[in-house]
Formats: structure tokens, sequence, C-alpha cells
């Protein structure tokens, strides 16, 4: 599941606003059951009933989503925005932002497991083996990418580009440093990729779950696992610790610039939330 990639903690908030990587936050959320089943049927392979009736279940998952968890969206961004003018931002900082974060995903799970469940529960052995072996091909696919040179330039890249999504459009100096960074990492590609393939196991015993009704128990393995396993715990405090320099390395421009796009950010999200 896309939503329970980890990416670092201060864009931890990004696990909760994952849409608001699209050109248009407003668009991507309105059209989210659309979207949504369409990029749910690459992974199950449904049939044009079961498409119907999940698409279904995205539409009452987000009327919900947009009464309940919109506003709490909104202050993240306002707890962001504050660590960010109250000086130099913190690892403390990051654990708030990130405590909150997790909570937001384990309510928008538990309501998602139960609306899903009885499609879940429906899919047939030769669906579930080719979920199984979307996850597989996605392995092999990041893998592939991450491995050699190129995946060197692969993760500079990645990191450049979350980075001006998140914080807003970055300076000359700041993207070469962060691309330094990225590229000076201790990337343990075996390790790493063994992570990756353990928490997509996960995943599938938990969708499992569902399909069977332990509604809590297939949310507490996502929540589990959506967690820095210990053998990639090392790459994240590399990652942590550039993100920390560099925001902190911001001018007082461009920390007022990053505010304002996280402003602008929260008034789109309180407009979803009235419409």
């Amino acid at each position: 599941m896309k939503l329970l990639r980890r990416i670092v903690t201060w864009l931890a908030l990004g696990l909760a606003l994952g849409l608001a990587g699209c050109s248009s936050l407003t668009l991507a959320y309105n059209q989210l059951p659309l979207l949504g089943s369409l990029w749910i049927d690459s992974y199950l392979d449904l049939d044009s009933a079961q498409t119907a009736r999940m698409r279904d279940k995205l539409r009452a998952w987000q009327t919900w989503h947009r009464r309940e968890e919109l506003p709490q969206w909104q202050s993240l961004l306002r707890q962001a925005r504050a660590a960010l003018a109250d000086g130099p931002v913190t690892s403390d900082d990051l654990l708030a932002l990130e405590v909150g974060v997790r909570a937001s995903l384990e309510r928008c799970l538990l309501h998602a497991a139960s609306l899903t469940a009885p499609v879940l529960a429906d899919l047939r052995p030769a669906q579930w083996q080719h979920l199984q072996k979307k996850l597989d091909d996605n392995t092999t696919e990041w893998r592939e990418k991450m491995s050699g040179r190129d995946g060197t330039a692969e993760r500079a890249r990645r990191y450049v580009a979350t980075l001006d999504r998140w914080l807003g459009d970055l300076d000359r100096t700041t993207r070469k440093q962060a691309r330094a960074d990225a590229e000076a990492w201790n990337f343990d590609l075996a390790t790493l990729t063994q992570a990756r393939a353990t928490r997509q196991a996960h995943t599938l015993e938990a969708l499992r779950a569902w399909a069977h009704n332990d509604l809590t128990g297939g949310t507490a393995t996502l929540m589990r696992f959506s967690q820095t396993l210990p053998a990639e715990q090392p790459y994240r405090e590399e990652i942590t610790t550039s993100l920390l320099r560099l925001i902190n390395g911001m001018d007082a421009r461009q920390r007022e610039q990053v505010r304002r796009h996280w402003a602008d950010w929260t008034a789109e999200l309180a407009s979803l939330q009235a419409g």
C-alpha cells in the first residue's frame, strides 16, 4: 500500500497528505473514489462488480474523512508551521508530528477496514495471487532502480523532488546540498530490500485479516510494519540528520516561504472540508 511506504519523519506528514504530491490537491481529493478504485484494481485485478463496490466504499470513506480527518490535517500543518517559527527544528518536533500523523493513519485504516472487508472477503484465489505478484514486482523494480551508480542518482533525485514538494521550491544551494547528502548516504541495498519485502509480506497478511473480519488485528499489523524496521534505522537517521541540517540552515526568507507553502495547503484543506 503506497500510503504505508515510510518516508522521513518530518515528511511523515505526507503519510496523511499523500494526495498533496499531485499538481492539484483539490482535484485529486475530489477524484479520490475514481483514482483510488483504479489504483486498487491494479493490485487486486477486480471485476466490474467488485470495482463498483470498491468505488462506493471509497465514496463513503471520503465522506467520513472529509468530516473527521481534514480538520486534523489542518492542525498538523499549523503544528509544523509553529515548529518552524520557534527557532531551530529539533528531533522532538519531528517526533511530535510523527505521533499526530500516525494517529491519523490509524483512524483512517480502521475506518477503511470496516468498509473494505466485505470486498476483500469476496476476492478469488487468483486475485490474491495477483496481489502477491504485484507486490513482488514492486520490490524487484525498486531494487533495480536503487542498485549501482544509477541508484545513487535516483535516491538523490527522489530526495530533492520530495523536499521541493513538501517545503516548496528550494533554492539552488539547498537543492545542491540535499543532493550531496543523498549521494553520501550509506545505502545497504540487500538489507533494505529484505526489509521492504518483510513489510509487503505483512501488508498481505493484514489484508487477509481484514478479509476474515479481524479488523483490529489487521490494522495493528499495518501500523506495526509501517514503522521503521530495525534494519532501516541507520538509513533513517542519515535522512533525518540531513533534513534537520537543511531546514535549520534556511534563512528567514526561506523559512517564510515554507510557512506560506504550508499556509496555502491549510487553506486548501479548509476549502475541501467545507466542500
